[in-house]
């Protein structure tokens, strides 16, 4: 009984030290210096208890435990920053030769109120004009009316996907 507690409290541990591990790089991709040092340094003190525990005991079992728990550890991380985070921006760079079905496409983003530039093109031979539009869908719901649009559209569309 005692060596399963002791099992599940490395499980724990480890897997509370993967995700202030993966936290810490999050927060450091966005810039949050303080936080992302906090995480830090809880995650070397976890790690450290840990591997002090795993060296003293000298078994293979709670090895593999500790290793189970850093993928899960890192997973709920992940999991933690995909819930929490804002929608992402996706820029859509969108072209086609015909100017008019582009121009059909500007109205229907302007109409559901999706951020979008329009810019003079000119077709591949060089000697007709139409339009190329760059839109920012910001939410999920505009990224697939956005989707929609273009899949339920007879026109050819030629699309290029950046996030944001």
């Amino acid at each position: 009984m005692t060596t399963m507690i002791h099992l599940a409290v490395l499980f724990v541990a480890k897997m509370l030290d993967n995700a202030l591990g993966t936290a810490k790089t999050i927060l450091v991709q966005r810039n949050r210096c303080f936080l992302a040092g906090i995480a830090l340094i809880l995650s070397n003190y976890i790690y450290f208890c840990i591997t002090k525990n795993i060296v003293t005991t000298n078994s293979d079992l709670a090895i593999l435990v500790v290793s189970v728990a850093s993928g899960v550890g890192c997973w709920l991380a992940m999991a933690l920053n995909n819930r929490l985070s804002k929608d992402k921006t996706y820029v859509n760079v969108i072209m086609s030769d015909d100017k008019e079905a582009m121009q059909q496409l500007r109205d229907f983003l302007a109409e559901h109120h999706i951020t979008n530039v329009a810019a003079d093109s000119y077709t591949l031979d060089w000697n007709t004009k139409t339009i190329t539009i760059t839109a920012y869908a910001e939410t999920k719901q505009q990224s697939m009316l956005i989707n929609r649009y273009i899949a339920e559209s007879p026109l050819k569309f030629k699309r290029v996907v950046q996030r944001g």
